[in-house]
């Protein structure tokens, strides 16, 4: 009768582990997806002086 509550026990745990990695797995999921979704249009606000060179801020 023990060796059934130690196999209820096991069974139980290992219930426990699946569910607790499969809301990792959905919230990373989520994450990725969301990160992934659309590229975000980034704005080069500088400008290069043809006499020096340097590159500057464009106003």
């Amino acid at each position: 009768m023990s060796h059934l509550v130690g196999f209820a026990l096991i069974g139980a745990g290992v219930y426990v582990v699946v569910q607790v990695l499969k809301r990792e797995m959905t919230r990373v999921g989520e994450i990725l997806h969301e990160a992934n979704a659309k590229p975000v249009r980034v704005e080069i606000r500088m400008e290069r002086d043809p006499a020096t060179g340097v590159y500057r801020d464009r106003r």
